[in-house]
């Protein structure tokens, strides 16, 4: 779960980032992301659902996702792990399940 919540708050950065070019530019960016992640646990653990404990042990500098999911900033959703998209920038795939997401991402010809 630690996985995801420190790639979780990797995107989040990079999507605000963004976000705020955008504005520079002039271009209007929506005003809540979308975030896709395929671990329960670890969406339960950003919408504060998870009060176990368990995760105390992640560091303070990826909290913030927390923090912009409980000011509806982010939508955090399930994503099943078959439809994810981002599998084909981070792990190695058997050739089928590689075109299967170029397809996905419109990478095919």
């Amino acid at each position: 779960m630690e996985a995801e919540f420190v790639a979780a708050s990797q995107v989040t950065a990079e999507m605000l980032g963004i976000a705020e070019l955008l504005k520079e530019i002039g271009v209007k960016a929506k005003g809540v992301y979308d975030l896709k992640v395929d671990n329960q646990a670890a969406i339960k653990q950003i919408k504060g659902e998870d009060t176990s404990g368990r995760a105390k042990h992640i560091d303070i500098r990826y909290k913030f996702v927390k923090d912009l999911a409980r000011k509806e900033v982010l939508d955090v959703a399930y994503c099943e792990s078959k439809e994810m998209r981002a599998d084909i920038l981070t792990k190695a795939l058997p050739a089928q399940r590689l075109e299967e997401l170029r397809g996905l991402v419109m990478l095919q010809e």
